[in-house]
C-alpha cells in the first residue's frame, strides 16, 4: 500500500468499515475484461476470516462468470464526503474502504441460501430471524465470497 499513513490495520475498525457500508461492488473478469457489479450484501466473520454473501437472479452474465471463474474481487466504502478547499487542488474526499479477493461460489444447499439471505438481511435491518418462503428461496441465487486478502484504507476528517 503506497499511502501507508491511511492504512487500516484495527480489526474493530474494519469490521465497523464492512457494518456501515450500504454496497458492496464484486469485480469479476471476461476474457482478460473487468466486469463489476455493485450489489447488496450481508457478512460474518468466523476464526478471523470474512465471508460474504449476495442475493442475485439465478440467471444471467454475473452468475455465468462465478461459475466460470470462481474467483472474485470486491470493494466496499463507508463515511465518504467530499472535503472541500478554497482551490481546486486543495479538494479532496474522505472516504473508509476494504478491498480483497477470495473464492466466490453459487450456494446451492437451501440452508446454506438461508443463511446467505438472513446475512444479507441483517445488515440491513439488524434483525437476524427473518423468515423466507419455500418459493422465494428456490427463485433466488445465493452467492458466497470466502475473502482470502483484504486491505483497508481511510481518509476521514480530524477530530
Amino acid at each position: 500500500m503506497r499511502r501507508k499513513d491511511r492504512q487500516v490495520t484495527d480489526p474493530q475498525k474494519i469490521a465497523e468499515i464492512f457494518r456501515t457500508a450500504e454496497c458492496c461492488r464484486l469485480g469479476l473478469v471476461e476474457n482478460g475484461i473487468a466486469y463489476i457489479v455493485p450489489l447488496s450484501f450481508g457478512f460474518v466473520k468466523e476464526n478471523g476470516k470474512y465471508t460474504l454473501y449476495f442475493h442475485s437472479s439465478p440467471k444471467g452474465r454475473k452468475i455465468d462468470l462465478i461459475r466460470q471463474n470462481g474467483v472474485a474481487s470486491f470493494e466496499i466504502e463507508a463515511n465518504c464526503g467530499l472535503k472541500p478547499g478554497e482551490q481546486a487542488c486543495d479538494f479532496s474526499y474522505y472516504y473508509q474502504c476494504v478491498i480483497g479477493h477470495g473464492v466466490v461460489s453459487v450456494l446451492t444447499d437451501d440452508q446454506e441460501k438461508l443463511h446467505a439471505l438472513r446475512c444479507v438481511m441483517a445488515h440491513y435491518t439488524q434483525r437476524e430471524d427473518w423468515d423466507v418462503k419455500p418459493e422465494a428461496l428456490s427463485a433466488v441465487a445465493c452467492i458466497r465470497l470466502e475473502i482470502e486478502e483484504l486491505s483497508a484504507k481511510e481518509y476521514q476528517p480530524q477530530k
